[in-house]
């Protein structure tokens, strides 16, 4: 799960975070109130459940974005993260009068069934990025470290590498190390080696990041997804192969199946006329729904699902109804997040001031750059919260707008 996030240089993100790093901990600032009155402010991890606010244009669709670069720049290596889905080019991504992007990362993990990890851990995972001569972008650094606690300073790094070369932990010694092409990355490379668990572990939460798109039938790209016949074992971002999944899903496990279409027929009664027979269209309320209840059932839970309103066209009670499945999808697996955006304050009544993060471009002195602060930090908020007042009231009635 991750924790917190510190973005440099990324389009309109000059030098900005959400969450708790590293540093938030061994410093005694997460989560501590008293470190207001003292000037300093506190870091609040982001949550299993975290709802994105803010005016249009104010960063929030560029954050889901920035999300998705990171993983894709693991998967498929930073030169094509920064073309495919229908980014710029690293030139263009890069801020304004930059040389190069950073970002920084911390994570909470579950071992995964992996005897040689304990059962829960920190891994801080911190890159940078710059250009060659041609705006191609490579890897100029990276540094993973793993830590069982993260408030006391005896971190041990796993991975430290400097211009393709440096050193990786292998089966708990330290190695010298070196890659041939530093358009990839180092954790790509000995991540997908188990005798390197902790790498392994953490190449494994951030590749399986998914980024949902069932409100755009066609994609970022402009054209549908090419569907490969016969079963699928999960969804894709856009929903188009949910017929695939179904096919799946009834052949390998007939009683888990039908357990799943009586869940989902009990939220949405409509879905039990039609369950046989399902629409090609997956995209108009209520059927949406559908695929996000799909999605949450999915029986090996994604670490992270990113969605942009996915109250999109609902119906105020199949809000409610995904609201609560949100909930209930981050209570039944405490390791995985979502995160969604919204103009809704509906769906605010169903989260907590720590649970809200406000988005908002700065002052006109630099119109391009976004400020992300928590709701929590916010004293008069909580307090508001505290006395019975719901999020989306308080929303609504302007506390979030300066």
């Amino acid at each position: 799960m991750l924790l917190g996030i510190r973005i440099r240089n990324y389009t309109l993100f000059l030098d900005d975070r959400a969450g708790a790093l590293l540093e938030d901990f061994l410093t005694g600032t997460v989560n501590n109130a008293q470190a207001v009155p003292a000037g300093i402010s506190q870091a609040i991890p982001l949550s299993n459940l975290n709802a994105l606010i803010g005016r249009n244009q104010s960063g929030k669709s560029s954050f889901f974005d920035c999300l998705s670069f990171i993983s894709d720049s693991l998967s498929k290596g930073c030169a094509e993260a920064s073309v495919v889905r229908d980014r710029p080019g690293f030139s263009r991504l890069l801020s304004t009068g930059a040389d190069h992007m950073e970002f920084e990362l911390l994570f909470l993990m579950s071992n995964g069934h992996n005897p040689t990890l304990p059962n829960e851990y920190y891994i801080a995972y911190q890159f940078a990025l710059v250009p060659d001569a041609n705006g191609k972008p490579s890897y100029q650094s990276e540094k993973v470290i793993y830590s069982t606690r993260p408030e006391k300073a005896d971190h041990i790094v796993v991975l430290d590498m400097t211009d393709a070369k440096g050193k990786v932990m292998f089966n708990d010694i330290l190695i010298d190390a070196s890659l041939s092409d530093p358009r990839h990355s180092a954790l790509r490379s000995y991540g997908n080696i188990t005798q390197c668990a902790i790498l392994n572990a953490l190449h494994r939460e951030i590749t399986r990041w998914y980024f949902c798109r069932f409100s755009n039938p066609k994609g970022r790209n402009g054209g549908k997804q090419q569907i490969a016949p016969g079963g699928h074992k999960h969804l894709n971002s856009d929903g188009s192969n949910v017929n695939n999944v179904l096919e799946f899903l009834k052949s390998d496990d007939p009683r888990h199946y039908h357990r799943l279409m009586e869940r989902i027929t009990e939220r949405i009664p409509t879905v039990g006329k039609v369950k046989d027979k399902l629409p090609d269209d997956f995209r108009d309320s209520p059927n949406r729904l559908f695929l996000y209840l799909l999605l949450l059932n999915d029986p090996v839970p994604r670490p992270m699902i990113c969605v942009e309103t996915p109250d999109l066209e609902l119906y105020h009670d199949m809000v409610d109804v995904l609201s609560g499945e949100f909930r209930d999808y981050t209570i039944r697996h405490p390791y995985s997040q979502i995160i969604f955006s919204t103009h809704n304050p509906y769906i605010l009544e169903s989260v907590s001031p720590k649970e809200v993060w406000i988005f908002k471009r700065s002052d006109e002195d630099d119109a391009d750059s976004t400020d992300i602060r928590c709701a929590g930090s916010d004293p008069i908020v909580s307090e508001m919260y505290d006395q019975g007042v719901g999020m989306g009231a308080i929303w609504y009635s302007g506390h979030f707008d300066d």
